[in-house]
């Protein structure tokens, strides 16, 4: 042997590793969002796709910069934009996520769990509604006046 301890380490192990960059509780989301939108995205459509905040947002982005999955460039119009694109290493990652997605999806049906009817839209499991898929969680507010009582 080399002169290592055949210890178990869970820090060093790549299951570890996948989960930190990979399965955060986001990050399938976000990077699966840069798939749909065909893989460029800008922050603000991050907002109107995912139920997340601007912090958690801005957090995941920042992490899967530096974990290589995705590029940032800030666009100098008016007003400025930021877009996020997917690498290679983020595409690489899209085959997988799918085939996790996949797998949960059948084991739920086996089960007979409810699943989320946009998901099963972007992942074909149902038909597509384009602009529901692109905003999801923007809804119109309809204000009515108050009736008062005399």
């Amino acid at each position: 042997m080399d002169g290592q301890e055949l210890v178990f380490d869970v820090k060093k192990d790549p299951y570890n590793h996948m989960m930190r960059i990979l399965f955060c509780r986001w990050k399938p989301f976000i990077l699966m969002a840069m798939v749909f939108d065909e893989g460029k995205t800008n922050f603000s459509d991050f907002i109107k796709q995912l139920p997340i905040s601007h912090k958690v947002l801005t957090e995941n982005l920042r992490s899967m910069e530096a974990d290589g999955l995705i590029y940032r460039t800030v666009v100098s119009d008016t007003p400025p934009r930021t877009e996020y694109r997917l690498t290679e290493a983020g595409l690489s990652m899209v085959p997988l996520l799918r085939a996790v997605y996949d797998a949960g999806w059948k084991d739920m049906k086996a089960k007979d769990m409810p699943t989320d009817p946009l998901g099963e839209m972007w992942h074909g499991y149902r038909e597509r509604d384009e602009a529901r898929m692109k905003k999801p969680y923007v809804t119109k507010k309809r204000f009515e006046p108050r009736l008062q009582n005399k």
